[in-house]
């Protein structure tokens, strides 16, 4: 039958990039205009990649399956989208959205084409299908302009529904937090969402993402959210996330059930998860406060991979050109149908178009210098079949609260220590800061103080170090003797600690006739490693941990040694710079590295005010009373 066309237009008065973020949001915009829940499913194409299906039934019966062809955009211009239909009253809808800039605004023009089935279609596609999806969309970006411009408090508000929340039992648990938690303003923000929020946005929460969203500190965000989870709150899972879509597509409740593989239907991969990037913690409302029911709406639309900025699906022999993003440093050139990837560095210096041709060996080139701005980057299909090409960010956010970041942290050890891999898994981990420290001397120590005053110290040594280490976000792994080990997400984190390691020192000094300033000595190395279950603990292994305890060894009491590898982290030179009264390089040979290792000493620190000991959590100073008597 004839096709059926429909457009609407309107201008507005803000920036594409503006509106782009929410217009592009397929799965909130579908619903907001009225669409209904449908159903997806995904089989593998051999050649790389998968097909996805869709489906909508009612009433228990099925109305329309289709086939969904992937999302054409570009950020943030335009996307379309293309479903064929093999059962229902239409054989093909294609539409989509763009967005042409005007002065002081954007042109927003909303578009379908539409090809009936039979006549029922046609008139179903003519008086509602067509006139509906393009309409409505137009009646949101009216919403969208006014929540942009602060006129609205919500861009969807048809979202919001009167969800079934059990109101005593969440103010009373809310008080028990507020009790327990870092921030009382973030307990109300949390409690103000899980009350009133839309189902989506309650389910699946990621804590760093609705901190820069409230304007608040990351980090005490994250450990709200934890001690809401204890409270009874939130429920806590484990996301894995695909490398290339980074879409979520595992979900356990208990690290013991991770897998050391998952499996990527959408991109026909598997691939091994890993802390940094692929595992990820997520929350959601516990359902004794409220029950949740997310329906899907659009599973490919371009804010479901916000990482990609251009996407298209070539034939054979045809090619597309696309204009090189501004602002970023490098991007990726990617298709499920092909073997590699094609990374590409931006440089101010080159002019003019950039061409590459997908192969099933790969990107050709597989990679070259760019220019940023408006030159042309052309991408030809060589394959004999379709491919979907994709411009993405390289770099990964750090929105996201992974297992590397979250295991770091002391309160999640202290809350969830039944929280461990599965005896025998192995989890590689691709950066970790190692800390260890140690007591030198210490058998002088033992001798000069008697065993009971000794040992009393050293308690006390424990606690002042695991003040220290909190504070600058990192954990205790174990103690081994006289000795810490401890773990940060940071170089400039772990350094930062053991700088308030070596100051809590002098809150022992008036014990008589010994040195405490010269007491503590500390190593500190970053690295890949491997995380384990050892002792029902979550442990690290390999050769990061093995220099990072070889390094200590190399110390001196007062001092802090660091690898050349935690010295060129960000933010480690200004620390030792301002931290540190003397510092000097030197080469020296590990046991059981077989290669020369620089590093660098780090000692004379200058006193705090007030000193780490006495400010964190308000703990306070110990003093030689305190190590007196073995019954104090």
């Amino acid at each position: 039958m004839q096709t059926l066309s429909f457009v609407s237009e309107e201008r507005f008065a803000v920036e594409p990039d503006e509106l782009w973020p929410l217009v592009s949001d397929t799965q909130r915009l579908n619903q907001a205009i009225g669409l209904q829940a449908v159903q997806y499913t995904q089989s593998s194409r051999p050649e790389g990649g998968s097909v996805l299906t869709g489906e909508f039934r009612k009433w228990g019966m099925l109305w329309a399956r289709w086939t969904e062809h992937a999302f054409d955009f570009v950020k943030p211009e335009h996307y379309r989208v293309l479903r064929e239909y093999s059962v229902g009253m239409l054989i093909s809808l294609d539409g989509g959205v763009v967005l042409t800039p005007e002065s002081g605004g954007v042109r927003v023009t909303v578009w379908a084409d539409i090809v009936p089935r039979n006549q029922l279609g046609w008139a179903v596609a003519k008086w509602w299908v067509g006139p509906a999806s393009t309409g409505r969309v137009i009646a949101q970006c009216r919403i969208f302009e006014g929540y942009i411009h602060q006129q609205r408090a919500n861009a969807f508000p048809q979202l919001e529904v009167d969800a079934e929340v059990d109101n005593r039992r969440l103010d009373e648990l809310a008080v028990r937090l507020k009790s327990d938690a870092p921030d009382s303003g973030i307990v109300d923000r949390l409690v103000e969402m899980l009350r009133k929020a839309p189902d989506d946005r309650v389910f699946g929460m990621r804590p760093f993402e609705l901190a820069d969203r409230w304007g608040v500190d990351r980090h005490e965000t994250l450990v709200v959210f934890l001690r809401a989870t204890t409270a009874g709150l939130l429920d806590l899972h484990w996301d894995v996330l695909c490398p290339n879509c980074r879409i979520p597509k595992a979900r356990y409740g208990r690290l013991q059930d991770l897998q050391e593989q998952a499996h990527c239907e959408t991109c026909n991969i598997t691939f091994d998860a890993n802390f940094d990037r692929l595992v990820e913690v997520r929350f959601t409302v516990c359902p004794s406060i409220r029950t949740t029911n997310v329906g899907i709406f659009c599973v490919g639309g371009p804010q479901n991979v916000p990482h990609v900025l251009a996407q298209v699906e070539l034939s054979p022999s045809t090619s597309v050109e696309w204009p090189i993003p501004a602002g970023g440093k490098a991007y990726r050139l990617r298709s499920a149908q092909s073997a590699g990837a094609a990374i590409l560095e931006v440089d101010d210096l080159e002019k003019g178009p950039t061409s590459f041709a997908v192969t099933a060996s790969g990107f050709a080139p597989p990679s070259a210098r760019v220019a940023p701005g408006h030159a042309a980057l052309r991408i030809e299909n060589r394959l004999e079949t379709t491919a979907v090409v994709a411009l993405e960010q390289q770099f990964w956010p750090d929105t996201a609260a992974t297992a590397a970041v979250v295991s770091t942290l002391q309160d999640f050890r202290d809350l969830f220590s039944s929280e461990v891999l599965a005896p025998g898994m192995q989890i590689g981990i691709e950066r970790l800061t190692i800390c260890f420290s140690d007591l030198a001397g210490s058998t002088a120590l033992y001798e000069q103080l008697g065993q009971a005053r000794a040992f009393r110290l050293v308690h006390v040594h424990f606690h002042l170090l695991e003040d220290a280490v909190r504070s600058n976000r990192g954990a205790v792994v174990k103690t081994i003797g006289d000795a810490v080990m401890a773990v940060f997400s940071s170089a400039n984190a772990a350094l930062a600690a053991a700088i308030a390691m070596q100051r809590s020192m002098r809150d022992l000094n008036a014990v008589e006739g010994f040195d405490l300033d010269q007491l503590l000595k500390i190593g500190i190395h970053c690295g890949p490693c491997v995380a384990v279950n050892l002792n029902d603990r979550l442990d690290y292994f390999g050769t990061t941990v093995n220099m990072a305890a070889r390094t200590q060894h190399e110390a001196r009491g007062g001092e802090i040694l660091l690898t050349d590898y935690a010295r060129l982290e960000p933010g480690v030179d200004d620390i030792i710079q301002a931290e540190a009264g003397m510092h000097e390089s030197f080469e020296v040979m590990l046991r059981g590295i077989g290669h020369p290792v620089v590093l660098h000493r780090l000692s004379a620190f200058a006193a705090a005010s007030p000193s780490p000991s006495s400010a964190v959590g308000g703990q306070p100073t110990f003093a030689a009373s305190d190590i007196a008597s073995p019954t104090a």
